[in-house]
């Protein structure tokens, strides 16, 4: 599954002899060229298969880009005669201001839609670009089993919609890889320069990025500590160099997180995840399908195992994966505001398969590996093709729902379904085994009708954004919708309130509830007067 292309850089192939074996396939000849162009042609056809989706729907069902979109739309829009008057920006150092910043500049010019398009297609190729990057980086040529990770593009943590997160992946590849190639021409001082600036950036979009960068490079220093161990030729220089070039490395992104308002906030500790962590380790592979995630897992496993003696490993790469297999059995659920945290380390784990792994396999395992490859990813992409197709019509519904919403106009939003998923939920609704993926579709109320919603991605701890008052006495952010039976509480219940505030008053407060997912033959509380009655949303007016 190789293609020996590129070769080492120029001028350097007596450092590099070592990581980079002899190929058949040599540079300047004709086999070469025919090579190089088959490797980007595959490129090519991989990123229009995975575009194609996107050409289906403007809102995909991704749990959190809705919310997200509305964001990138107050903040675009600032100066929105109506929007203003509800949210402000609120620029201050971040480590989730990546799609934030590209996504203020972008939706000024853009539809709204098709600008949010391109930023959720940016997070979904990001983390292959990466990937292919570090390994062209790390093996000197490009091949053919980077291009592979288009297998695991459309994931879980893609689905449920970590834009900024998937972001960083893929700069913190890259800028891993743009270490290594320096630090192989000897470039020391213009490596740290370049590490500590680029990891900054990382930071700028998730600090889990800059924890992914700063193992890859750490894990490839010290590989190179440990070969000149072996060689009896490590020094108490070259040791103390090596800690001197991560200290300059990290200590920018240490810096912008002591300035930072998470360096603040309390750890946040959540439950440990127990033998749920065992499906966590599915997120590379998790698709809508629990069938389609369990097969796809399979497969590569089998895969692996079967190819195992053909794997090489680039430099450092066992020991970045160790430390994240370890790190993903210890850590807990939610640590420090954030959510998912070892769905987020399995998702690093699957890509640093594609990323730090050459296989040197026979020409004929070599073209039945690509064809099996191919026919996964065509099904994986074909089946979100279809799932997003059929959201158009819980789409289609919720709009007809909020169409009577003036601008301006306050909205609560509630949920007819209680958290536990069903077995027979629609594959757009649900991810198997994690949760509901509608609950920011109501962020549909900012972006088109220009109407306030309480549960906006605004909470200043994590986005440049704040929400004016007096609508900010009724934001709740990063809260789900509250569950319908408790807007009959009379008075609303001590643990309600816990989950949403705004339940003290919120007849004389909002002017209309949206429900979405009812349940069968809703029972409205007193008070309220149906406008709109869909299969997937219902819009109440609040009476006077």
């Amino acid at each position: 599954m190789e293609w020996k292309l590129g070769g080492p850089p120029a001028g350097d192939l007596r450092r590099s002899a070592q990581f980079f074996p002899s190929t058949s396939i040599q540079p300047g000849t004709s086999a070469f060229r025919w090579s190089a162009r088959l490797w980007w042609l595959c490129a090519g056809v991989l990123a229009v298969t995975l575009a194609l989706p996107f050409l289906l729907i403007d809102v995909p069902p991704v749990l959190d880009y809705p919310n997200h979109l509305a964001r990138y739309v107050a903040l675009a829009h600032a100066d929105d005669p109506l929007l203003s008057r509800i949210y402000a920006p609120n620029w201050v150092v971040l480590p989730n201001l990546g799609m934030d910043v590209l996504a203020t500049a972008l939706l000024k010019v853009l539809d709204a839609h098709v600008g949010g398009r391109l930023l959720l297609a940016l997070s979904l190729v990001a983390p292959v670009i990466g990937v292919i990057i570090y390994s062209r980086a790390a093996f000197g040529r490009l091949t053919i089993w980077s291009l592979a990770s288009g297998v695991i593009a459309y994931n879980g943590i893609f689905i449920l919609g970590f834009m900024n997160f998937l972001l960083s992946l893929g700069l913190a590849f890259a800028a891993a890889g743009g270490w290594i190639v320096l630090r192989r021409h000897g470039y020391i001082w213009l490596a740290m320069l370049a590490g500590a600036a680029a990891i900054a950036m990382v930071f700028f979009c998730h600090i889990f990025g800059v924890a992914l960068a700063a193992l890859l490079i750490g894990a490839y220093e010290l590989d190179a500590l440990a070969q000149a161990w072996r060689q009896r030729t490590l020094t108490r220089a070259a040791l103390l160099r090596a800690c001197a070039m991560m200290i300059a490395v990290v200590s920018p992104a240490v810096v912008l997180y002591l300035a930072s308002p998470l360096a603040n906030g309390d750890a946040g500790i959540g439950p440990w995840g127990g033998v749920r962590k065992l499906w966590d380790l599915m997120v590379p592979f998790m698709s809508y399908s629990k069938t389609l995630t369990l097969t796809t897992a399979v497969a590569i496993f089998t895969l692996m195992v079967l190819i195992w003696r053909s794997v090489r490993f680039a430099p450092g790469v066992p020991v970045a994966f160790a430390v994240l297999a370890i790190t993903f059995v210890l850590v807990p659920a939610a640590l420090k505001g954030g959510t998912f945290v070892g769905e987020r380390l399995a998702l690093m784990m699957g890509l640093l398969l594609f990323a730090g792994v050459r296989l040197e396999l026979a020409p004929r395992y070599r073209h039945a590996l690509a064809l099996a490859v191919v026919a996964l990813i065509a099904v994986r992409v074909g089946y979100v093709g279809v799932v997003w197709a059929d959201h158009r019509h819980d789409l289609a519904d919720l709009r007809a729902a909020i169409a009577p919403v003036g601008p301006g106009a306050r909205v609560l939003a509630a949920r007819g379904h209680t958290f536990q998923v069903s077995e027979d939920a629609p594959a757009d609704r649900a991810l198997p085994g994690v949760g509901w993926l509608h609950s920011h579709m109501p962020a549909l109320l900012t972006i088109e009708r220009r109407a306030f919603w309480p549960l906006m991605f605004a909470d200043p701890a994590q986005q440049p954004l704040t929400v004016r008052q007096p609508y900010g006495q009724l934001a709740h952010p990063l809260e789900d919708p509250v569950h319908w039976p408790m807007l009959s509480e009379q008075p609303p219940s001590r643990q309600s309130l816990l989950f949403a505030q705004y339940l003290t008053n919120w007849r004389s407060a909002f002017d209309y509830v949206l429900l979405i997912a009812p349940p069968e033959n809703p029972i409205a509380p007193a008070g309220l007067e149906r406008v709109y009655a869909g299969s997937f949303a219902v819009l109440y007016r609040i009476a006077r």
